[in-house]
Formats: C-alpha cells, structure tokens, sequence
C-alpha cells in the first residue's frame, strides 16, 4: 500500500515554496535583462549607424544662404540698384536663460536681463523690448531678437560670447539714387519679389540662386565645431546695364520736380532719347515713390512714362503735317486762307485764338499750331491713309523694350470712327498715347524719317563676368529725308523769339520742336477736367543728337505748353548737348516762309479754296 502525502494545513494551501518563487524571479530577470542585452547590442552593433544618424539629424541645424540679386548699373557704370549682405540677430531663449558671466572675479547668472542689455549697447537696439521677447519665448529654441543689422555690428555681438545668440544673413536691396530712379528702376521689398520697372522686367536674370549650410548644435545651443558641415554656395545673379546716363537723369528729375512744384501739376514726366541709337538717356518723373520706405502700395509703384496715356494734342500735328507732305497734299509754302470757325461734322472747331492773318502757308499753320489749318489740308488726305500714318509713328503700338504694365494706347480703327473723329484725330484729340509713343514721332523726324524703338537695355553681365550687349533697334522708313528736313525746318521756328515756345530755346544751339496743351480727360471725373501741356523737340535741328520731351499733367497756375514744359526742356537739353561735348550750332536756321501776301501771284492753290470767301461758303454748307 503506498505512502499518501501529508496534507498541507488549510492555511498554507496555495502558497508557493519560497525556493520555486526564487527561481522563478531569477528566470524573470534573466529574460529581462536578456531583451535589454539584445537591444543593446542591436542599436550597438546592427542599427549603430541609423541610431547615431538620426541623433546627428535633431542636432543639424539648416541655413538658407540668400543669392545676390544682380546689379543695376547706368550705362557708365554707375550703380542703380544693388544687394548689400545685412542680418537679423536671432537667440535660443533656453540657451540665453542661464547666461552667465564673471563679474568682479566671480561667476554670476545675468541671464536674460545680462544678454539683451549687452546686446543693445552694440546695436542700439531697445534693451527692455529684447529682454521681454526672450522672456515671451521662454523655453522656445528660436526666436529674432533685433532685424537688419550690418554684417560688422553682428560680429561685435557675436564676439560677446552670449550662448544662444545667433545671426540670420539676407540680403537687402539698396537703391543710391532714391527717387530720381525708382520708377524705372523698380523695387524689390523685403519679401524679395519685385515691383515694377527693371527689377521686375528682368528678375529671373538678376534672381540669383539661393544655397545652404549645415551645422551641429549642441545642448546649449552651440555650434559643434568639430560636428558635421556642409554647405552648398549660392549662384549670384546677373548684372544688367542701362543706357541711362544717371547725371542726366537727375538733372531731369530737379528740372520737372522744381516746375511740377511751382506750377501745381499733378505729375511731370522728362523722356530724353539718342536720336541716333533710340536709346533712353533719362526717363523721369515727379512725384515718385521712396525705394528706401519698405511700405509701398501697387498705385504708387506705377511709371507714367510707359503706363499712363494722354491725348497728345499739337504734339501729334507733326503727324498729320508729315503724311501731307509724303503724299504730295501740299509743299512748305502752300497757301490757306484759314478762317476762324470751321463746321465739321455737326460741330464748330475753332483755335485758341484768332490767327493774326488768316493768309498763311502750310508752314505757318504747323509753326502757329493752326487747328483750323490742320483740319483744311488734313481732310485731303483719305481716311485709311491718315490711320495707317498714325500707326507708322507709333501710335496704338506698344514699343518693344517690355516695360512692365506697359500701355499701348488707343487709335480707334477708320470703321469707328465718329462724324467728327477724323477732325480731332488731325490735331492730336481722339487718341491716346504714352509719352514714349509721342517721343518716338519726334525721333523719327531727328533721324531722317526712319522710326524706331525705344530700347533701355544696353547689356547684361553673366555669371563669370561676360558681358553681352542688347541688339539694336532695328528702325522702319516712315517718310523720306526730305518730308523730315522740311518739318525740322518749320518746326525751328517755333522755339524762335518769334514762336510759341520762346522759353524752349538753348542758347547756341539750333533747336526744332513742337508746343502742346491738350485737354486732359480725368477718368475719375468721367469728363474732360484741365489740361496736358507739352513740349517736344531735338537738337541740334542740323544734324540731331537728342530729342528731349516734357509733359506737365493738370497744372494749376499755367496752361501753354511752351510756358510750362518749355523751360525743362531746354534746361534738360542744355545739359545734355554740353555734357555729351555736342559743338554748338555754327549755321543759321533757314528761312520758312510763314505768311503770303494774297495779292501776290501763288505759287499752288490748294482745295479747299484760297479765299476766305471760297471757305466762307463751304462751311455753310457743313454748317
């Protein structure tokens, strides 16, 4: 019979042998310490690569380094626009909290109070303010702690030696000749996207390419020298040359900006052209905007010269004296009796004033800005012929150079035209125009009839320093020579002592040109509402260097054109002739044959009539 076990007591029932439990917490630290052995020796030895990677990974820290934008030089080399290295001062708030620093032989914490007080007194900034942000952004890692420093202020503050005290490069667009250029120039603004003008017009080739560099951080915020660094440098954009003179161009700038002022303009704007190259010179315009004010708007960024359009007035006269002559209407000396209303169209068209003489030649109606002139022999010329010389000259087409918002105008087509259109289009109402479009018909009658473009762009320099010069502008025959030696010859009276433009005259120097004083239609008001009054003309009238224009928007006090644009005008071509060594005239202007005796024998009739009586009867009937 076998031995039965001894029942353990009722109270001990379930208890576990203290040696079995003993065991059995061996065998579970045993197994513990076993996953950890493993996964020390995977993060050790299989994984030891990706861990110390990722451990470098939250240690790098990434800077973007900003690429130089281009310089913007005038056609002398002078700079107009350039990028100057400037920085942001930033700070680690966790690294700045427990700055300390010996003071009397002894280890104290100044902490943030200690770190922003030594900062300002470098930077001039304010210290409470500093003090306050990093106490705003405590426990945070990154903060700015004072913008736009210059490179040499950031390293008085890096050589402190505050922990947690770093520097943010950028660069910033400097513009030395402020306001006279900003409307051509453009601006960029501290969000680096251009507005307007060249830096927007050619961004992608001043845009350089941003580059980087990588560096370990420690604990406190410090650069681990020893550490992982990398860095990938930034491409510099391209340089781009004007053929703006900047010397003139500031001479221009005063000059419309003193009459502006003293008139009561709204605006005044300055165009000045190579006659020969069709280069822009000087393109100004008062009031412009402030590049170095970092708030602009969009409206105050525009450039009238290329944006803005205006009815041209007498100005566009030389267009229709020029097809007359090209189609053999009419010669220099061809006689009018030209009467003090005229009925076209359901309306009466008269002239500023009453002509001293109503005997005048062809010549004389184009010298004395004769509407009542203009319309006789302008309505001889056929509808379609006239519009195609409009667009010839430029009108209606857009110039090439690519100006930013650039306007092309209007010159509404024959079909649409209003029973009196053809009329006002004769002296310059009707259409619209920018100043580049109306300085461009001078130049055509400068150059010996052949029009061009107006280009702005001499060359670029490419990343290694190649320079490439812009194409140039390839002109078109508008009329003949001899159509342009006969207006020049006219148009030199008008700056005479005898002209309408007397104030237009540059002492020394033969000069041909043309008054304006246009009414101005005011697009806020929906109506006509004051004046535009302009000059435009070149010189030497003998052999053409520039051709200079002035425009004045709504004066105030005045209203001719020769009295108000007139005087800019030869200021600004005084000094473009003797800056440019142009020798003075040494021949007479020649003798134009302005008004006729009607008892004389003529050497041609012209239709309509030749006497007031004939005219007097043809205007009833249109009457």
């Amino acid at each position: 019979m076998a031995t039965r076990r001894p029942k353990a007591p009722k109270g001990l029932r379930g208890v576990v042998h203290p040696q079995r439990r003993m065991r059995i917490m061996l065998f579970g630290i045993l197994v513990v310490f076993s996953l950890f052995a493993a996964q020390l020796v995977k993060l050790q030895g299989l994984d030891a690569a990706s861990v110390s990677a990722a451990a470098v990974d939250r240690r790098l820290h990434e800077v973007t380094i900003p690429a130089s934008r281009g310089t913007i030089y005038d056609a002398n080399g002078v700079v107009l626009a350039e990028s100057i290295e400037r920085r942001h001062i930033t700070a680690d708030p966790t690294a700045v909290k427990t700055y300390t620093k010996r003071i009397d032989g002894e280890k104290v914490e100044v902490g943030y109070a200690g770190a922003a007080a030594e900062i300002a007194a470098v930077t001039g900034g304010d210290a409470a303010r500093m003090e306050q942000t990093l106490r705003d952004r405590d426990g945070a890692r990154w903060t700015y702690l004072q913008k736009d420093v210059s490179p040499q202020t950031w390293q008085e503050v890096h050589a402190l030696g505050i922990p947690g005290i770093y520097s943010e490069p950028f660069v910033k667009r400097s513009y030395p000749l402020g306001s006279a250029m900003a409307p051509l120039v453009g601006w960029v603004g501290s969000s680096g996207l251009p507005a307007n003008g060249i830096e927007l017009m050619f961004d992608e080739r001043l845009n350089g390419t941003p580059g980087s560099t990588t560096y370990e951080l420690g604990g406190r915020g410090e650069i681990i020298t020893t550490g992982t660094s990398s860095e990938i440098p930034a491409v510099p954009g391209e340089d781009v040359h004007l053929t703006i003179d900047s010397d003139l161009q500031w001479t221009a700038y005063n000059a419309v900006a003193n009459e502006v002022r003293r008139n009561g303009s709204l605006t005044g704007s300055a165009m000045v052209l190579d006659a020969d190259t069709c280069e822009i010179l000087a393109a100004a315009t008062y009031p412009a905007f402030d590049p170095s004010d970092a708030q602009q708007t969009s409206e105050g960024l525009r450039n009238p010269l290329f944006e803005d359009v205006y009815e041209p007035g007498s100005t566009s006269k030389v267009i229709t004296a020029a097809a007359a002559l090209e189609e053999d209407i009419v010669d220099v000396e061809t006689p009018f009796v030209v009467p003090n209303r005229i009925y076209r169209g359901g309306s009466s068209f008269k002239d500023s004033h009453d002509p001293d003489t109503p005997y005048l030649t062809f010549a004389g109606i184009l010298a004395t800005s004769s509407n009542m002139g203009t319309i006789m022999y302008g309505e001889e010329l056929p509808d379609e012929v006239f519009y195609q010389y409009m667009r010839d000259f430029g009108m209606g087409n857009p110039a090439s150079l690519g100006f930013p918002g650039q306007s092309a105008g209007s010159v509404p087509a024959v079909e649409d035209w209003s029973a009196t259109s053809k009329y006002t289009l004769y002296f310059g109402q009707g259409l619209a125009s920018t100043m580049i479009q109306q300085i461009g018909v001078f130049q055509t009658v400068a150059s010996g009839g052949v029009h061009c473009d107006p280009k702005v762009i001499k060359g670029t320099t490419e990343e290694g320093g190649r320079y490439v010069a812009e194409a140039d502008s390839e002109g078109d025959r508008v009329i003949s020579e001899e159509t342009a030696a006969e207006l020049t010859s006219i148009m030199e009276y008008v700056p005479s002592e005898e002209g309408t433009a007397r104030k237009a005259a540059v002492e020394g120097y033969r000069v041909a040109g043309k008054t304006s004083t246009a009414d101005r239609y005011d697009p806020t008001k929906r109506r006509y509402s004051g004046v535009t009054s302009g000059f435009i003309g070149f010189a030497p009238a003998d052999d053409p260097d520039l051709v200079v224009a002035v425009v004045m928007q709504r004066p105030t006090r005045g209203k001719w054109g020769g009295e108000l644009a007139g005087p800019v005008f030869s200021e600004i071509m005084r000094y473009g002739l003797t800056s440019r060594g142009v020798e003075p005239s040494t021949t007479e202007a020649p003798q134009v044959k302005l008004e006729y005796d009607p008892n004389a024998p003529a050497p041609r009739d012209v239709s309509p009539g030749a006497t007031l009586g004939d005219i007097a009867i043809r205007d009833e009937g249109n009457a």
